[in-house]
């Protein structure tokens, strides 16, 4: 819903902007209006130009930021597979890892999925050092039997640690997808746009109409940039589903 408010007032900036155009126009002498019209259309092509290559950059973003989640999630998978699988042969010494592997993924999920209104929550410093301290003294604890085993426990270690840097990556990714004010900026320029085209046209059920239209296009625009450059919340979101059926596998009791 934070996502459809903001493009909601995005799209009213726009509207309200051409509806403030005609209102000066009204103002404004026709001959000076008339005078004015070639610097004002230069203005407003430069801006629609502006608006569009930015607008077109921004979606492409965060698509990128949508699809490279969604690549990375999937790569989580087979890494959850191979610890539980590497874990499992080293014998019931590993038991506390597979659990610990079960409750991890179980933290994952609150992290990424629980908070609709905020999305992912950001790891800190002291987490990151606490997770990994944790990681080393488990693995530092076991004491392998044989060399067969030995190389199971050393696999299983590198995995668990790419899996929590998998995470942390994902994480960091997220913490901040595009340059500070940019959405600001580009609907300053929106407002611009609009109310050029407010001060030039011929006010009219049709120009009204168009004006409408093109403010639509431009919430809808910051919807997706703002859906889906936060792909764990809102409406256009990743699903939860595929993490919970590996939940669900690693809870089932072994044959």
């Amino acid at each position: 819903m934070k996502s459809l408010s903001r493009s909601l007032i995005v799209g009213a900036i726009a509207f309200g902007a051409s509806w403030l155009g005609m209102v000066a126009q009204s103002l404004i002498a026709p001959e000076v209006l008339t005078a004015s019209k070639p610097a004002i259309g230069a203005i407003t092509g430069l801006m629609a130009l502006l608006l569009a290559l930015v607008l077109g950059l921004l979606v492409w973003t965060a698509f990128s930021v949508f699809t490279g989640q969604q690549t990375e999630a999937f790569s989580l998978g087979p890494i959850i597979a191979e610890i539980d699988l590497l874990l499992e042969q080293s014998g019931p010494e590993a038991a506390n890892g597979r659990a610990g592997l079960r409750a991890s993924l179980q933290r994952l999920r609150t992290r990424f999925f629980e908070s609709d209104e905020t999305g992912p929550q950001l790891l800190t410093i002291q987490e990151i050092k606490e997770t990994r301290g944790g990681l080393t003294r488990y693995f530092d604890s076991l004491t392998p039997v044989d060399e067969r085993q030995r190389r199971l426990f050393q696999s299983a270690r590198d995995l668990a640690f790419k899996f929590h840097e998998t995470q942390t990556a994902m994480l960091i990714r997220l913490a901040s997808p595009f340059p500070p004010h940019v959405i600001e900026i580009v609907v300053f320029w929106a407002a611009i746009l609009f109310f050029g085209d407010g001060l030039t046209a011929t006010p009219n059920v049709v120009t009204i109409l168009a004006d409408f239209t093109g403010a639509v296009g431009i919430a809808t625009a910051i919807y997706l940039i703002l859906e889906l450059s936060s792909p764990y919340s809102g409406f256009i979101r990743l699903s939860s589903s595929g993490l919970d059926r590996v939940i669900a596998a690693l809870a089932a009791p072994k044959p």
